[in-house]
């Protein structure tokens, strides 16, 4: 990274990227390497045996399968060292939940300790606070646990009916509520628990498993995700000392939402891990699967899926990583024991809320996708447990859901967006006029003809502006009420994200010196990512626009669109890149 201020959250869509500002998985160096190959061969040597007893819930293997995890710093990871941590940084930590993606119910339960139930103390926790419970964390002594969901109250978190009363003593918080989805219970000792002080003030609390009143309910009976602990917890009039308030009273949302943002983006780490071994396993078994006399591998349609894996997860690698490196330059020189820690934390954690809502809808509809393709490349015997196909599905499917439901991100992402250049932060306004006036201008060339295929990218970032300033211009205060439009509008942005970085990924690698095969293939990746998501995405906007009425759409210009937006020949990308695929048996770029 340069020294340059780090790039504004959302400002992609309406600045051009420095590409020395963008970080890309090439760039990591020997420390991280190691660390990754560390947190790769414990998964492949401690934890992937065990898969049979994992999945028949061993929760005492789970609980020692964590404990050794800490013993080798991959819970520590990104606590401070001053807490007991390492110190690593935020692209580390990421590629750390890409190793460890294989065996879904350990990674779950990983991130569940180290990011979303240990964030909010890290982030909102005071010295004393950081001091006596990090260093635990830290090495797997105690497990964290957080509670947020419950009955009523799921991607609508603000809604939760946990009530906190302060005690006739003034001494302890009497904590009341039923928190439900609670991930790592059966181990956990220690529970962040989001409740309303009075009834109306959403606050954070640290709640020791030992303390009276905390029980919990059975193991949840769940599609996937079979080897972690899943239960209610029960909180019956429980006293929690005053001093276990985390940051201030009413300001708990603080807490969950940061926790949430870095969980969205740590799932999706993840999913880039696992969509790289289901290639592998695809290549592996069309490879070896014969039918009509010939390796299926053979197949046009099977290369088309195993192309299509490859391109999408190119670019969803890229976008994760870009955002990891987005992330260390806004955590860059916090001090994490300094009285003002948690208001820079917070700044630090809000900054690319919309980027972290970006990779985890891209992310965990690809992972969905790519393990459906998965089980069909596989036929009948993907649909059995004797390969790893069938649990790969069952185990993904939650991350749709989890960190909040796909649908409530995609309008979260239109409505930061909003909210920011409504505040003065993203200047969206500006930015469209100046679009419109080069359109004005000469004719613009064919898509055919642009100097370089990543021009197409501002074409997706055209598409994306326009729709969202007519959009938020015609519907007015009723847009959040037009949920499909207001979809199809963070589609397009989300993929101008994800294919910008893709783009500046290839050149940067032509620019590193890597081989001019894998930059090649690259490019290919890029250009099927862009091209595909302009075919689909701007007919889907146009649907959706039309739900705004005529005159106030025609109160803005049209869109010049070039009328030719696929210019290359995606069969034969896709089949060329699923060549690499086979002739590798893996991700091309690992």
């Amino acid at each position: 990274m340069n020294d340059a201020a780090h790039p504004v959250g959302g400002g992609f869509l309406i600045q051009e990227a420095d590409p020395a500002q963008i970080f890309i998985p090439e760039e990591f160096d020997a420390e991280a390497r190691l660390m990754a190959q560390t947190a790769d061969e414990f998964l492949r040597r401690d934890v992937l045996p065990h898969t049979a007893r994992i999945e028949a819930h061993d929760i005492d293997l789970m609980h020692r399968l964590m404990q050794k995890a800490g013993e080798l710093g991959l819970l520590g990871a990104e606590i401070p060292a001053c807490y007991g941590g390492l110190g690593l940084d935020s692209r580390t930590g990421a590629l750390l939940a890409e190793k460890l993606n294989w065996q879904q119910s350990f990674a779950l339960t990983h991130e569940a300790h180290t990011v979303i139930a240990t964030l909010p103390l890290m982030y909102f926790g005071n010295h004393a606070q950081k001091s006596k419970y990090l260093p635990k964390l830290a090495s797997g002594e105690w497990i964290g646990s957080f509670c947020l969901s419950e009955a009523g109250s799921g991607s609508d978190a603000l809604a939760a009916q946990t009530r906190a009363t302060l005690a006739p003593d003034g001494k302890h918080y009497l904590l009341n509520g039923t928190k439900m989805w609670i991930t790592n219970t059966a181990f956990a000792n220690l529970f962040t628990v989001f409740a309303k002080v009075d009834g109306d003030k959403f606050s954070t609390f640290l709640v020791e498993r030992d303390y009276p009143g905390v029980s919990f309910g059975k193991e949840e009976d769940k599609l996937g995700m079979r080897g972690t602990s899943t239960r209610r917890v029960i909180l019956d009039n429980v006293p929690v000392p005053v001093e276990n308030l985390v940051g201030e009273v009413g300001k708990g949302h603080y807490a969950a939402l940061c926790a949430l943002n870095m969980g969205r983006f740590k799932l999706e780490a993840g999913a880039v891990g696992g969509i790289k071994e289901t290639i592998a396993v695809c290549a592996a078994y069309a490879k070896q699967r014969r039918q009509f006399g010939r390796p299926i591998a053979e197949f046009g349609l099977i290369q088309h899926k195993l192309g299509e894996m490859a391109a999408r997860c190119f670019a969803l690698e890229s976008a994760v990583y870009r955002l990891a490196g987005l992330l260390d330059c806004a955590f860059e020189g916090i001090v994490p024991d300094a009285p003002d820690a948690p208001a820079h934390y917070h700044r630090a954690a809000e900054e690319y809320a919309i980027e972290c809502s970006i990779v985890k809808v891209i992310g965990s509809e690809l992972y969905s996708w790519a393990t459906d393709e998965g089980i069909q490349i596989h036929g009948g015997y993907g649909y059995t447990e004797e390969f790893p196909m069938a649990r790969t599905w069952r185990d993904q499917r939650l991350l749709r859901i989890g960190e909040g439901a796909n649908e409530i991100v995609r309008l979260a992402i239109v409505n930061t967006l909003l909210r920011r250049a409504k505040a003065g932060r993203l200047d969206l306004d500006g930015r469209l006029a100046t679009v419109r006036a080069v359109e004005a201008g000469p004719e613009p060339e064919a898509v055919t003809e642009f100097a370089g295929d990543a021009a197409l990218v501002e074409v997706l970032k055209k598409i994306s502006l326009h729709a969202l300033v007519v959009t938020r211009d015609g519907l007015g205060g009723g847009i959040m009420e037009e949920e499909e439009a207001v979809a199809a509008v963070a589609d397009t942005i989300s993929a101008a994200y994800v294919a910008e970085s893709a783009w500046i990924r290839a050149e940067k690698m032509a620019e590193r010196g890597v081989s001019k095969d894998l930059v090649d293939l690259a490019r290919d990746a890029a250009r099927i990512y862009t091209e595909d998501s302009l075919d689909s995405l701007w007919t889907s906007v146009q649907k959706g626009m039309m739900r705004i009425p005529a005159s106030a759409r025609d109160a803005h210009p049209p869109l010049t669109i070039p009328s030719v937006m696929v210019a290359h020949d995606l069969i034969g990308l896709r089949r060329k890149l699923a060549a690499a695929v086979l002739a590798r048996e893996a991700y091309p770029w690992s």
